[in-house]
């Protein structure tokens, strides 16, 4: 549904990129946005499997950027 555009996440959610040493990245969206930054981290790391930070080169969180998503068709309603 949210590739189709008919849902949005909510601009308050975090979301986590993760840059290994490797040179390869991994973000992760963390919600509910009311979570701390330290918190929505941990929990990035957990779902990402990141239990060795060694092997991170930087952890960035930020908000999530406002956006809105119009569905590419319209709406058809049974009834």
């Amino acid at each position: 549904m949210i590739q189709m555009g008919l849902l949005v996440p909510k601009s308050t959610d975090w979301s986590v990129e993760f840059v290994f040493l490797d040179g390869t990245s991994r973000k992760v969206r963390v919600s509910p946005g009311t979570l701390a930054e330290d918190e929505a981290v941990s929990r990035a790391c957990n779902h990402a499997k990141v239990f060795d930070r060694s092997v991170v080169k930087t952890i960035t969180a930020r908000r999530v950027d406002k956006s809105l998503k119009i569905a590419p068709f319209g709406m058809i309603q049974k009834g």
